[in-house]
């Protein structure tokens, strides 16, 4: 059997992180393209309402708060369809569990283990009791930018079959 050298260690270790930070460069723009449609719909959603004024509104809230008015709308809005409100309902969960691993990806510290072939992300102080490793493979990182696109895709197919603004 032949073991790997200190520079095939650097080697892998180097394409590992040139792989998971494409990967992760990917699940950036495509989770910016999500919150920007979103926004979109919220200023949609306002225009609706009569409240052109506060169109504006939709820009300076964050992922989160733009989840929380469409469920606020989904939620109250008499003219929308109860399956359609359910529909959305379920959407702003999902979206919201994907939000808060984003979150994760976006403010842990990044690091790889060529021996195990996993990038490391690394949440809370270091030396702290609450400090956390998560660990992924190149596919569980692919699968989270695949999951933003679905949502993404998902969103557009519930504004257009349900005629929501």
């Amino acid at each position: 059997m032949n073991e790997l050298t200190a520079g095939d260690i650097w080697r892998l270790h180097e394409q590992l992180e040139r792989d998971a930070s494409a990967i992760l460069g990917r699940a950036i723009f495509a989770f910016s393209r999500l919150d920007a449609n979103l926004g979109l719909m919220v200023a949609s959603v306002l225009r609706v309402a009569g409240k052109v004024e506060q169109e504006s509104k939709a820009d300076g809230m964050n992922f989160h708060k733009r989840l929380e008015f469409i469920l606020k709308y989904a939620c109250e809005a008499p003219d929308i369809d109860p399956s359609a409100r359910a529909e959305l309902t379920r959407w702003v969960k999902a979206a919201d569990e994907t939000r808060t691993q984003r979150n994760q990806l976006v403010h842990g510290r990044w690091d790889v283990d060529p021996y195990r072939r996993k990038a490391l992300n690394t949440v809370g102080l270091a030396n702290s009791d609450e400090q956390r490793t998560f660990e992924y493979s190149l596919e569980e990182l692919e699968s989270f930018v695949q999951r933003v696109n679905d949502l993404q895709s998902q969103l557009t197919k519930v504004r257009m079959r349900w005629h929501l603004p």
